[in-house]
């Protein structure tokens, strides 16, 4: 799936299902298929030790490999539980159990596993409290469940809970649990597919509660009250951040996918704050007390210009892609992922014509030649109409209109008339602003945008966004473009100074950008694993320091405050690694470890040495 940055398109590899019609929705990615970690010599970041001390490691099994098998982690009492992901065969998913009584031995208890539903997944969140009133005693695990590619299980979605007060012998509580209702206000079989989720038990209240990240509408940020957790009630299922409270920014342009991934949720002072991430929606805090009435305390905006990418010279709009945050003990700052799996992305310029120098947004179709570093679009475009009949010989780029046939059957006639590649704009439609991610193979770069974009390829005068859904298409035109991809870096790592107040609003205010150095390298572009940034786990005991899940580029610590952030720590193992998750644990003796989920191994016991 790709995800629309502005005059951009970025590829992942990996996706979630469309998020509410966003074809753009973003997920964890997989390997780019360039390098191979825990393995040999090349393909990964070199070794690096400093300040951290890998207390102990434990591997998972799974029959086809584990490469790429473990997602995100989280530890409670002795045992960690590490989600089994879709890769390499999505077989097998669900919850591996590690055994931590002795951190610098750990091993998975394999006859513990937890298994999600055939044709489901775990992937991001997982997380165990412990619940004590009159339903239940003992410590509940929720989980989230999305549905494997190309799977149609009968039962999917939503989230399992389970009783893991004996953690050798899991037991299930309630199995895809969520929100049922469809866009039409019906109740479907199964509940929408679920991308995280986060337990809390209020003391205001006394009762326990999950919110769920919805993969499937707008109103994407779903409350349930699982007080009795084998008979769940949805408390809120309306909360569009968009809607409610403006989450979203009309500049930088690029920022067009806003939608919840991740979040957090802290009691301070008599409120309860949950720390939303909106994707180019930016960081959101919001006031969760009563979860059945929702405050906005504060959210952020992106800069004009990507910080990391100014530092060196290049002008470029931000990516977006609020991922996870966490604030610090002291509740004065937050630190915030922007995850990005992919270190180009797609600049699309009109070159000729009265719109001469104006960019757009172009999304590539999904089984065909990508835009990338070496494969650029160049030259006038010729406009064949809706192309579902066979076409003149030609050359160069096609445009087509949207309508009538399917995308492949345009691409088909455009490739056997001679094109060498192809854009289709919007049609004539309310929603003409829209971008889609075409299901089309082909052989030919291919891409699709929307219909301000297609008309001002075309040369009609005077259109703008407001008009263009009103605007026929002419019968010709056509003027000259390049698209072509541009080096933007790999996703990296904010800090915002944060203010919560007991009552009423708040703010969060940026301080500073931290990256990896090679992850702003273009030397380090392909070839070395995806090098960006993942999740962040803040110490609990010191406001000024904080650990950070890379994949490919390891395990990193840092240190913040008000006059901004450095790396103090860093550990990236022989033969590389590949972090998913970064949790902060105490065993029984009190004692501080830092784990983390490697994807292609299982789990490291990390200790910070300062």
């Amino acid at each position: 799936m790709t995800a629309v940055v502005g005059a951009t398109v970025t590829g992942l590899a990996g996706a979630h299902p469309e998020h509410g019609g966003r074809e753009d929705f973003p997920g964890e990615g997989v390997a780019d298929g360039l390098y191979k970690q825990h393995d040999g010599d090349e393909g990964h970041l070199p070794p690096v030790n400093r300040n951290v001390t890998v207390v102990g490691k434990a591997e998972v099994s799974h029959p086809g490999g584990t490469t790429g098998r473990v997602a995100d982690v989280t530890a409670f009492r002795d045992y960690a539980y590490l989600n089994a992901f879709r890769e390499p065969d999505c077989l097998n998913t669900g919850v591996h159990v590690v055994d931590l009584h002795d951190p610098a031995n750990p091993f998975e208890v394999t006859e513990a596993f937890i298994p999600t539903t055939d044709g489901s997944y775990a992937g991001e969140g997982i997380q165990v409290l412990h619940v004590v009133n009159q339903y239940f005693q003992g410590d509940l695990l929720a989980h989230q469940n999305e549905t494997c590619p190309g799977a149609t299980p009968a039962v999917s979605g939503g989230i399992s809970l389970w009783d893991v007060t004996d953690p050798t012998d899991p037991e299930p509580v309630v199995l895809h649990t969520g929100d049922f209702t469809n866009p039409s206000g019906g109740l479907d079989a199964n509940p929408n597919q679920t991308h995280s989720m986060r337990m809390w038990t209020s003391v205001v209240d006394h009762r326990t509660y999950v919110v769920l990240v919805d993969d499937e509408e707008f109103t994407d940020v779903d409350i349930m009250d699982i007080t009795d957790p084998y008979h769940p009630v949805m408390v809120n299922d309306s909360l569009d951040l968009v809607e409610l409270f403006g989450v979203d920014q009309p500049t930088p342009r690029n920022l067009t996918s806003v939608f919840s991934h991740d979040m957090m949720v802290d009691k301070i002072g008599p409120r309860y704050v949950m720390n939303m991430n909106y994707w180019d929606g930016g960081y959101v805090l919001l006031d969760v007390t009563d979860p059945r009435n929702v405050t906005l305390i504060a959210e952020t905006d992106y800069a004009a210009l990507d910080e990391e990418r100014a530092a060196r010279g290049h002008q470029i709009s931000p990516e977006g892609n609020a991922h996870q945050s966490e604030l610090s003990p002291n509740n004065k700052f937050l630190i915030g992922t922007d995850e990005d799996f992919n270190p180009y992305r797609v600049v699309a310029t009109i070159d000729s014509g009265p719109y001469a120098g104006q960019e757009y947004t172009a999304v590539s179709a999904g089984d065909t030649p990508p835009v990338d570093e070496n494969t650029t679009i160049s030259g006038p475009v010729t406009f064949v109409g809706q192309a579902c009949g066979p076409s003149p010989a030609g050359s160069g780029t096609a445009l087509v209109e949207r309508g009538v046939c399917t995308f492949q059957t345009k691409l088909n006639n455009i490739t056997a008339a001679g094109y060498s590649a192809g854009i289709v704009f919007q049609n004539h439609r309310a929603d003409c602003l829209g971008l889609v991610t075409m299901l089309a193979t082909g052989t030919i770069p291919y891409v699709f945008v929307d219909r301000y974009a297609g008309l001002r390829l075309l040369g009609v005068p005077g259109v703008t966004e407001a008009n263009a859904c009103d605007t026929l298409t002419p019968a010709t035109g056509g003027e000259s473009t390049t698209i072509r991809a541009a080096f933007d870096g790999w996703g990296y790592v904010r800090l915002f100074a944060a203010n919560v107040p007991l009552t009423g609003t708040g703010s969060l205010t940026q301080i500073d950008t931290y990256a990896v150095p090679e992850s702003q390298d273009v030397a380090y572009a392909r070839g070395f694993g995806d090098l960006s940034v993942h999740e962040v786990a803040m110490d609990p005991d010191n406001s000024s320091i904080a650990y950070l899940s890379y994949y490919a580029a390891g395990f990193r610590v840092v240190k913040y405050g008000k006059t901004g952030i450095q790396e103090v720590g860093a550990f990236i193992d022989e033969g590389g690694n590949n972090f998913w998750g970064v949790e902060v644990w105490r065993d029984e003796a009190g004692r501080k470890y830092v784990l983390g989920s490697d994807r292609d191994y299982g789990l490291y016991v990390f200790q910070y040495n300062p």
